[in-house]
């Protein structure tokens, strides 16, 4: 969504920037548009109005929040001007999202956090995601709980990613009884009639980093999303090369 090298080429009057005017970049060399800006927000409206147009059944936003790495004293924004937090636009963007997709054209719409938005819920972690905003306005939450994106100490683990199962369970069990607490909180406030809280359905992992990541590691995640009442998960590799033999209908 905000880390876009195409929308910051073509319209980079919406693109971060160097204070010398050139268009800023993060760690990974990727260009970003502002997330306050409007124009963004109707551009990505009308590609996901275009998709579901076009066949799919859902859409899913990623990289829906404010840098984190690069030269952050460079930085320059276009429309955001500090005045209102990061969450507080990051909140009115997923609302804006929820009406303008889900509520007035009936497509599902799904969001991609950091899985730390389950732990550290009462902080934004500087890039405007919070899990209290997000909840009401998607049908599905899916935190990427990658094992090995845990730092060493995480939950008691040297290494994290040695721990898949631990990990990820941990993790969803903790953004369950977040969401449950919300959900009651929602009818409390709103009435029976309120609007629901997205399901939790996460992004596992299926690459080397930190572990080898064979199918034992690939299943005991799997299992971990089950046993803490997930709706399901989705497995992540950069190269769509897979475990095969971890999605191999149990004998």
């Amino acid at each position: 969504v905000f880390q876009d090298n195409n929308l910051a080429t073509k319209r980079p009057q919406v693109a971060l920037k160097r204070p010398d005017g050139t268009l800023w970049r993060g760690n990974s060399g990727q260009l970003w548009v502002d997330p306050a800006s409007i124009d963004v927000w109707k551009y990505n409206v009308a590609l996901a109005k275009e998709a579901y147009a076009g066949g799919f059944d859902e859409i899913q936003f990623d990289y829906i929040r404010f840098p984190s790495d690069g030269d952050m004293a460079a930085l320059r924004y276009p429309a955001y001007d500090g005045r209102r937090t990061k969450a507080q636009v990051m909140s009115d963007f997923f609302t804006y999202l929820d009406r303008e997709l889900r509520v007035r054209t009936g497509v599902p719409i799904s969001v991609d956090l950091f899985g730390l938005t389950y732990w550290q819920h009462n902080t934004d972690m500087g890039i405007g995601q919070r899990l209290d905003s997000a909840a009401p306005r998607f049908d599905f939450i899916s935190p990427m709980v990658y094992p090995s994106h845990y730092p060493p100490g995480f939950e008691g683990f040297a290494n994290p990613a040695d721990h898949p199962y631990e990990v990820v369970h941990d993790n969803l069990v903790k953004g369950r009884d977040l969401l449950t607490q919300m959900a009651t909180r929602l009818v409390s406030d709103q009435g029976a009639g309120a609007g629901g809280i997205a399901s939790s359905r996460p992004w596992i992992q299926d690459f080397n980093m930190g572990a080898t990541y064979d199918k034992a590691k690939v299943r005991a995640q799997m299992k971990a999303a089950t046993d803490a009442g997930a709706s399901g998960w989705l497995l992540w590799n950069a190269g769509n090369v897979y475990t095969e033999s971890a999605l191999e209908p149990a004998s």
